[in-house]
């Protein structure tokens, strides 16, 4: 096997186990000698692994102390392994409600944005989003592509570059938080892909018509109810204390 494939595999166990704590911070990694008889490869392909971890932010390298997993604040997190190693990590909750709250914190303003800036082209984009999504409900794989589009069109439409790249590379990450929600929205009775789709089509109306508030409110409410269904998600689709008129993204 080539060495650039076994350094990415190492790179993958090594990258997993950190971000899903087997590997705790503070903790100091075998040496480069050792992990290489350890995983069976090169001591090139180790230091290329232990390159890239160092380059994520995931460890540094210390003379006389070794290579060291780096506090969590350190680490580059809107690189694409690390929110993938985030998502396959178990139990893995606490980053989809994070992920949740930063899309709180841009989703809302993007579709006000949205609502202000966008051109009749835009508003033509969201809507053939709208119509797939519509045209979706009875798969779930589709579904969640779907609503990842929906979500995506709106942004775009706010023309914040930024904003729009900052989603992209959480892409990922949302599509799983699509997919993981799904089973339990349609387990739990106050909600249903039906409400769910009835309240992307409030979002879409409310930016079509270039109406700021409530296309930010209505986003909002749509985010609140990504958050019930995470923590449902862990209560096998038992609400607890939220508001039925909370739906899925």
């Amino acid at each position: 096997m080539q060495p650039r494939k076994l350094s990415g595999q190492l790179l993958h166990e090594l990258g997993s186990k950190i971000v899903s704590g087997v590997l705790e911070s503070g903790q100091v990694l075998p040496s480069v000698e050792a992990l290489s008889e350890m995983n069976g490869v090169s001591r090139t392909v180790t230091r290329e692994a232990l390159k890239a971890l160092s380059a994520f932010g995931l460890v540094e390298s210390q003379p006389k102390v070794g290579t060291t997993v780096c506090a969590r604040e350190e680490w580059q997190w809107w690189n694409r392994d690390v929110l993938q190693w985030s998502v396959d990590a178990v139990p893995n909750q606490h980053f989809l409600l994070q992920l949740v709250e930063v899309r709180r914190v841009i989703e809302p303003a993007a579709v006000a944005l949205a609502a202000n800036k966008g051109t009749a082209e835009d508003f033509a984009l969201i809507q053939d989003a709208f119509c797939r999504l519509s045209a979706s409900l009875d798969s779930d794989e589709n579904w969640a592509k779907a609503d990842y589009e929906f979500h995506d069109s709106i942004i775009a439409a706010a023309h914040n570059e930024l904003m729009l790249s900052l989603i992209r590379v959480m892409r990922d990450a949302l599509l799983y938080s699509r997919k993981t929600t799904i089973p339990i929205l349609k387990e739990t009775r106050e909600q249903s892909q039906a409400s769910a789709l009835a309240q992307h089509k409030a979002v879409m109306d409310a930016v079509c018509s270039r109406d700021e508030e409530r296309a930010h409110e209505m986003m909002l409410e749509l985010l609140d109810g990504v958050t019930v269904l995470i923590e449902n998600r862990e209560h096998g689709g038992k609400a607890h204390g939220h508001s039925s008129r909370q739906i899925q993204k």
